[in-house]
């Protein structure tokens, strides 16, 4: 009996350690768009980042990722439909690394949202963490 006690201590123990032993990335990310795009997109990216494990720092210089979007009609970064975004994102040298467009979305928030899912699932695929 004893030592199924100490054996749960132990796994209880071990199971809380486990979760501190995934590291969690930092990417320091620029993002260029209109600002209410910009506010939901950051907000999406540093939400569906932690679900992942990485933290997402918005900055200005010294940048990892530039991302540019945008949202309904016709975009900075090119054409997208009243629910539809458009991304490009681009390494810390200016490098585009991938595009994509996000179409059917009802809402910017929907938009912002599905974008952000793509941005981290390619970047990690990119970083073969994933």
């Amino acid at each position: 009996m004893k030592f199924l006690r100490y054996l749960l201590v132990a796994l209880i123990f071990g199971c809380a350690f486990a979760q501190v032993a995934v590291g969690q990335q930092t990417w320091r990310v620029r993002v260029d768009a209109k600002e209410l795009d910009r506010g939901l997109l950051i907000s999406k990216l540093q939400e569906h980042g932690a679900d992942n494990h990485i933290k997402i720092v918005i900055a200005n210089e010294n940048y990892d990722y530039r991302v540019a979007y945008g949202t309904g009609g016709f975009t900075p970064y090119g054409a997208a439909g009243p629910s539809a975004s458009v991304t490009k994102v681009f390494d810390a040298r200016g490098s585009e690394l991938f595009e994509f467009t996000r179409d059917g979305r009802k809402t910017d928030v929907g938009a912002a949202n599905a974008t952000a899912k793509e941005i981290i699932k390619r970047l990690k695929k990119l970083r073969g963490l994933g």
